[in-house]
């Protein structure tokens, strides 16, 4: 990652390098995902970061999991867009592959929470003119102008 992109994300564990490896995958699929993984760190963390340090859950590995879970629910999302699938889940596989030593009611408290995030930001994007998920190919140039 070049200087300019660390000047523009600063500090934040999730860049949007993580969702993209070549100029033609800035996608506002991709860009999607990137949201979708914020927004999944910052409700994992705000409710359950001290809990989780416990488990010898930190900041780092909340992030690097909600990276995960975001590129997870890529595959969901274009299931559900084709008509493969009728909704959308998070599975207790998702959280458990992850992290397998948390007890089965914290697994269910980070479901719980990703959930919430998700719905969030599925409301976000019901307003929001950038349509990620309808134009879903189209080159998404946020990737290049950096957080708002």
């Amino acid at each position: 990652m070049g200087e300019e992109e660390e000047d523009k994300f600063g500090d934040d564990l999730i860049k949007p390098t993580s969702f993209y490896s070549a100029e033609h995958e800035k996608t506002k699929l991709n860009w999607f995902c990137y949201e979708a993984a914020l927004s999944f760190e910052f409700e994992i963390q705000h409710k359950l970061g001290e809990r989780l340090k416990r488990y010898g859950i930190y900041e780092e590995q909340i992030a690097d999991f909600s990276i995960y879970l975001a590129k997870q629910m890529k595959g969901i999302l274009l299931q559900k867009l084709s008509g493969e699938i009728e909704t959308v889940y998070f599975s207790y596989d998702m959280v458990e592959v992850y992290f397998p030593k948390l007890s089965d009611r914290m697994v269910n408290k980070m479901l719980d929470a990703v959930a919430k995030a998700w719905d969030e930001q599925l409301s976000v994007c019901e307003i929001c003119p950038t349509r990620c998920v309808s134009e879903k190919d189209v080159y998404c140039t946020m990737f290049d102008e950096g957080p708002y």
